[in-house]
């Protein structure tokens, strides 16, 4: 079984009805967790308290499925700051957008688990993380 990190953007799409990637995000969680396992990492449940309560997260995981892997060894921190340092060089020399710390401890701590990347943001990830394999967006 292949596990799929979900990015906080995917989340917050499936959750949000109004949301402009509504019914591709939710299509594609629905068709993925009939088949892998989809796993968060620490950061992106720490985006979704910003946002929801303890018991509208944890009734959601539970509906869907989707587990929280904690285990973030100092490899993926490491790898997170290594990464983050080559986004913001290539940034100065070329127009990227402004990315958070958080996206690079999302996309190390995939990697770590040998995970595939579902997210809306490919740019920082095809940027500098170009051996996590990402779910091609309908």
């Amino acid at each position: 079984m292949t596990l799929i990190s979900l990015d906080t953007n995917i989340i917050f799409s499936t959750l949000n009805l109004g949301d402009a990637n509504h019914a591709v995000a939710r299509a594609l969680v629905g068709q993925m967790g009939a088949t892998e396992l989809m796993i968060l990492s620490p950061p992106v449940f720490t985006e979704l308290c910003a946002s929801k309560t303890w018991l509208q997260i944890e009734g959601w995981l539970n509906l869907s499925g989707i587990e929280v892997i904690w285990e973030m060894p100092p490899a993926v921190w490491e790898r997170a700051g290594q990464t983050f340092r080559a986004y913001a060089d290539q940034r100065r020399n070329r127009v990227l957008p402004r990315r958070i710390a958080a996206d690079f401890l999302i996309a190390a701590h995939a990697e770590h688990h040998g995970a595939s990347l579902l997210t809306f943001d490919d740019t920082v990830y095809q940027a500098v993380f170009p051996d996590v394999k990402r779910i091609p967006l309908p």
